[in-house]
C-alpha cells in the first residue's frame, strides 16, 4: 500500500515536471519510480579512482567479481546480485526508433572485466556488467555496484557514474585511510545527497595506514563542519580476504567488515522501506521546491506594468533609435569619404609608378638603337608595367582592410556584429587588351643611299675648297679639293645615320608612352570598379544591418506597447493560475514530507 503511494506520489511529481517543462527532474524521478518498483536494494560504490571500490566489494562477497590493482581501471558500472548459481552478462546498449533497448550476452564469471574492455575498444555501448553469485550477504536482496572513478580524467566515467546515483537506495562513498577527505570529495558527498540521502562513507586500507584512527576522526570533524550526516566505516579489504581464507573470526572483526555487513544488513537492508521514502521524499521536494522556485520568479514578473516603466523603457528604445541614426550616419560618412580618398590615392600611386616608368623609357632610348635592342626592350616594359600592377593592387588590398575596419569600428561602437568579408581584387592582365608596341620603323639603312649621300656632302666641298684653290693657279679638281669633298661627304653620311638614330628613338619614345598611357588607362578603369565594388558591398552590408536593427527596435517599440496594453484581467487571470499551481506544489511538498515519518496518503 505504501509502495503504490509512492508511485502515485512520484507520478503526480513527474506530471508536474513535464508540464513545466523540465526533462532534467523528469528523468530523475522517473528513475526513483524504477528503483520503487525494484524489491531488491541496490547499494552503489562511488568514489575517485584508486581509492579501493572494486577490492571493497570483492571482500564483502569474498569472491573476485571486480577488476581490481593497479592497473585496472572501471569503465562501466558492475551490478552484483545473489544467485543460485554464478552468472554472468555484459549488457549493451543499442538505440532503435529513439529509445534505448538493452541486449544481453552471457559470459563466463571470470571473463566480465575482459568482455567489457572488449566490447568498449570495438566501439559497441556498453551499459554496465552484470554477476550473480550465491552469497549469504545478498540473498536478502542487497545488490552492490562497482561505479567508474569520479573526478577522473575522462569526465564520461564521472557523467556514467552520476548517471545511475539516482537509481540508488543506498551510497557507499569510498576514500581510503591514507588521507582525510579532500574538498572534492567533500562537494561530490554534498551533490549526491541531494541525489540520494542514504549515504555512508568507507575507509579501506587500514591495513597499510597506521594512523587511520586519526583520519577518521578528522574527516568525521569534516562531513560534521560540512553538514553531512553519516557514518564512517573503517576497513581493510586485505584482511577481510585473509580472513574469510583463513575462516579466521579475530581477523575478520580486525578487518573491520562485520560492523559495514552490520549496516547493510541492518540499517540498508533491514530499514529498505524507510531508507526508500527517504529517497522518494528527497526528490520529490527538490524537484517541487524547484518547480515553484520558477513559478514565484514568474509571478513576480507578472506584477503590474506602471506607465513609469512603460515610459521609461520607451525612452530607451527611442534613445536607441536616435543612436542607430547617428551611427548610421557616421558609417555612411567614413564609407565615402574613404572611398573617395581611394579613388584619388590608387590612381595617383599608379600614374607615378607609371612616371618613373616613362623616364626608365626616355634614359633608356636615349642611348640605345630602338631597332637593336627593341625585344629586350618590350620585355622589359611588360615586367616593369606588370610589377607596378601588382604592387599598387597590393596596396589597394590593404586600403580596402583598412576601410572596412574604419567603417565596421564606426558600427561596432553601438552594435557589435561581425567584419564583413570582402572578396579579394584579382590583379588584371591589361596586355590583352591594348595595342602591342609596333617595332620603329628605318632601321635599315641601303648601301646606294649611303652611297648618295656622301656624294651630296662630298660634291659642295670639292666645287668650294676647288674655287679657293683656283685663285692660287690650281685646277678645280686637286689634291685638296679632292679631300675636302671626301671629309665633308663622310660628315654628312654620319650626320644622315645620327638624324635617322633620333627619329627612330623619338618615333620609339611616343609609341612607348602612348603603351604605358593605354595600360594605365585600363588599370585604372578595372581599380576603380574594384574600388565600387568594395563601396557597393560594404554599403549593402551595413545598410542590412542598420535595417535589421532599426527593425528590432521597432519590434521593440512594439512589444513594450502591446505589454502595456494588455489587460490588468490577463495578467490576474495567469497570476491566479500560478498561485493554484503553488498550493498544489505545496501540498505535493507536504505528502512528500510525511514520508519520513510514514504518514503519507492518497491524493
Amino acid at each position: 500500500m505504501i509502495e503504490t503511494a509512492m508511485v502515485e506520489l512520484i507520478d503526480r511529481a513527474t506530471a508536474e515536471c513535464a508540464e513545466q517543462q523540465r526533462p532534467d527532474l523528469h528523468n530523475r524521478l522517473r528513475q526513483i519510480r524504477t528503483r520503487v518498483l525494484d524489491p531488491a536494494q541496490l547499494v552503489l560504490v562511488v568514489g575517485e579512482p584508486k581509492q579501493g571500490k572494486s577490492e571493497l566489494i570483492n571482500a564483502l562477497v569474498n569472491a573476485a567479481v571486480c577488476d581490481s590493482g593497479e592497473d585496472a581501471t572501471t569503465l562501466v558500472p558492475t551490478l552484483v546480485r545473489h544467485s543460485e548459481h554464478p552468472t554472468a552478462q555484459v549488457i549493451e546498449q543499442e538505440p532503435t526508433s529513439g529509445h534505448a533497448t538493452l541486449d544481453r550476452f552471457p559470459v563466463p564469471v571470470e571473463q566480465v572485466r575482459e568482455r567489457i574492455d572488449q566490447a568498449i575498444s570495438s566501439g559497441r555501448p556498453v551499459s554496465r556488467g552484470e554477476v550473480g553469485i550465491p552469497r549469504a550477504v545478498l540473498k536478502d536482496g542487497l545488490v552492490l555496484m562497482d561505479t567508474p572513478g569520479v573526478g577522473a580524467t575522462s569526465a564520461t566515467l564521472t557523467a556514467r557514474t552520476l548517471g545511475v546515483v539516482a537509481e540508488a537506495d543506498a551510497l557507499l562513498i569510498v576514500s581510503d585511510a591514507t588521507q582525510e577527505l579532500t574538498h572534492n570529495e567533500l562537494s561530490f558527498l554534498k551533490k549526491v545527497t541531494k541525489l540520494c540521502p542514504n549515504v555512508a562513507v568507507v575507509q579501506p586500507k587500514t591495513d597499510i595506514t597506521p594512523h587511520w584512527r586519526k583520519v577518521v576522526e578528522v574527516n568525521q570533524r569534516h562531513l560534521a563542519g560540512a553538514g553531512i550526516n553519516t557514518k564512517i566505516f573503517p576497513v581493510s579489504s586485505t584482511i577481510r580476504m585473509q580472513a574469510m581464507h583463513a575462516k579466521d573470526a579475530t581477523l575478520n572483526t580486525e578487518s573491520g567488515f562485520p560492523q559495514l555487513v552490520e549496516y547493510l544488513r541492518g540499517e540498508a537492508l533491514g530499514q529498505h522501506d524507510q531508507l526508500t521514502r527517504r529517497l522518494v521524499a528527497q526528490n520529490v521536494a527538490d524537484a517541487v521546491d524547484e518547480l515553484s522556485e520558477t513559478l514565484k520568479a514568474e509571478l513576480t514578473g507578472q506584477s503590474p506594468r506602471t506607465a513609469a516603466e512603460t515610459l521609461i523603457e520607451l525612452e530607451t528604445a527611442q534613445r536607441r533609435s536616435e543612436d542607430l541614426r547617428r551611427v548610421t550616419g557616421r558609417w555612411q560618412k567614413t564609407l565615402s569619404d574613404g572611398v573617395g580618398e581611394m579613388f584619388a590615392d590608387i590612381e595617383f600611386d599608379f600614374r607615378e609608378r607609371s612616371w618613373a616608368i616613362t623616364g626608365q623609357i626616355a634614359e633608356t632610348l636615349e642611348e640605345a638603337d630602338p631597332v637593336v635592342v627593341w625585344d629586350d626592350f618590350v620585355e622589359w616594359l611588360d615586367n616593369a608595367l606588370m610589377t607596378a600592377i601588382e604592387e599598387n593592387f597590393a596596396w589597394l588590398e590593404g586600403r580596402r582592410e583598412q576601410l572596412r575596419d574604419r567603417v565596421t569600428d564606426e558600427f561596432l561602437r553601438e552594435h557589435p556584429s561581425m567584419r564583413p568579408q570582402i572578396e579579394q581584387v584579382s590583379i588584371p592582365d591589361p596586355f590583352d587588351q591594348v595595342t602591342p608596341l609596333k617595332k620603329p620603323s628605318n632601321g635599315t639603312y641601303k648601301q646606294l643611299d649611303q652611297v648618295l649621300t656622301g656624294l651630296r656632302g662630298s660634291y659642295g666641298g670639292v666645287l668650294m675648297f676647288g674655287l679657293i684653290t683656283s685663285m692660287a693657279g690650281l685646277p678645280l679638281m686637286n689634291v685638296v679639293s679632292i679631300s675636302a669633298g671626301l671629309l665633308l661627304g663622310s660628315r654628312s653620311l654620319n650626320e644622315e645615320k645620327d638624324a635617322r638614330l633620333r627619329r627612330r628613338q623619338a618615333e620609339a619614345k611616343t609609341t612607348a608612352q602612348r603603351y604605358v598611357e593605354h595600360v594605365v588607362f585600363h588599370v585604372n578603369k578595372e581599380a576603380k570598379d574594384a574600388i565600387r565594388a568594395t563601396h557597393r558591398a560594404l554599403h549593402q552590408h551595413f545598410t542590412q544591418l542598420t535595417e535589421e536593427a532599426q527593425l528590432e527596435i521597432s519590434k521593440d517599440i512594439q512589444n513594450i506597447k502591446r505589454v502595456a496594453e494588455r489587460s490588468a484581467v490577463d495578467r490576474e487571470d495567469r497570476a491566479r493560475e500560478i498561485r493554484r499551481k503553488l498550493e498544489e506544489l505545496a501540498l505535493l511538498r507536504r505528502r512528500a514530507g510525511m514520508l519520513t515519518a510514514n504518514r503519507i496518503t492518497a491524493a
